[in-house]
């Protein structure tokens, strides 16, 4: 059987003409081949959502969005008409949120599902709600750190104003001149170390002289040893007889003759008794220098004129005689 050309040509425009509506349906968002329940959402601006967007549900795709309708009046909302496969039951108190659902911002409708057992109907209205957009989630998230940055600006202007206060010319001018002391200070550290290094080098020869010396006198107190050892018994026994003596009684008795000798003392100085007349009497110190003197010269005219005092014979009556007529006056 011979097709004709007229059979043909009717067959391809009506495969044609049903492409192009289920190609039309899909760009509506519109699943020719499935059975879907349509329900609607009221938004107050819709974020850049439109037509032939998805429609998911926990990231699953379960419908499309087919028409948006901006309602008429002075606040308008829009309205969205989006399709859901039959077979998922939405709960009542679901949410219709628009969310972006890639990293280039493109759009749909997440149905975030409550959990009762009541369920809308077909052509039913969902609770709608708008995700925040990146900018506005981005500014959120930039706004504290934006008022912490303009305080620590502010914080920084303020330690600037300060450290300009402080570092004045004068503070400059008197920081470089202890810089200066100090650069000055270090060199004369320097200069003095240099010295000390010079020193120690010149008289490297005498210190180890003394080291040498050191090092003797260490061995001469090693070999010594038993020597310093009897040395301390010694002392040890001189101490444990000193312990042992009864040396508190004869530092009583030094203490009670030396308080006997300060009242003496104090006697004297006070002109009690002959001791004390004779150092604070001068009447009585006259009078002992005056017989002192006359008793000098009388010792010198006994010693110069024995005769005049003495009278030794060893005839007495003759002697006397003679001395009677001697000694009697001439008339």
């Amino acid at each position: 059987m011979k097709i004709s050309n007229e059979l043909k040509i009717g067959v391809l425009a009506t495969v044609a003409i049903v492409l192009f509506i289920i190609g039309y349906n899909f760009l509506k968002g519109t699943d020719v081949f499935s059975s879907t329940d349509t329900f609607y959402a009221r938004y107050d601006e819709v974020d850049g959502l439109g037509t032939s967007n998805f429609v998911k549900i926990k990231g699953l795709n379960v419908g499309r969005v087919t028409k948006l309708v901006l309602e008429k009046g002075k606040h308008g909302e829009i309205i969205v008409e989006f399709t859901v496969d039959e077979d998922f039951k939405l709960p009542k108190g679901s949410v219709a949120r628009i969310i972006s659902s890639d990293l280039l911002g493109t759009k749909a409708i997440n149905l975030e599902l409550s959990d009762t057992n009541v369920f809308y109907a077909n052509g039913d209205t969902l609770v709608s709600a708008l995700q925040e957009s990146l900018s506005k989630s981005v500014q959120a998230e930039l706004l504290p750190v934006k008022e912490k940055a303009e305080n620590l600006l502010s914080s920084i202007d303020s330690v600037l104003t300060i450290i300009r206060t402080i570092f004045n010319e004068e503070t400059t001018r008197d920081i470089k001149q202890s810089v200066s002391s100090i650069t000055s200070t270090l060199n004369h550290i320097n200069k003095s170390a240099e010295n000390v290094e010079g020193l120690l080098v010149q008289n490297t020869t005498r210190i180890d002289r003394i080291f040498a010396n050191i090092e003797s006198i260490s061995l001469m107190l090693k070999n010594n040893e038993e020597n310093f050892t009897a040395v301390l018994s010694n002392l040890n026994t001189i101490t444990d007889t000193l312990a042992k003596s009864n040396l508190k009684q004869v530092i009583a008795n030094a203490q009670n003759v030396l308080e006997s000798t300060a009242d003496i003392l104090d006697k004297i100085k006070r002109g009690e008794g002959s001791m004390g007349l004779l150092m604070n009497d001068d009447k009585l110190y006259n009078n002992l220098e005056q017989s002192t003197r006359a008793l000098d010269l009388l010792l010198t005219d006994l010693k110069e004129n024995p005769d005049a005092y003495v009278h030794f014979s060893v005839f007495g009556n003759r002697n006397k005689n003679k001395n009677a007529a001697t000694t009697e006056p001439k008339k």
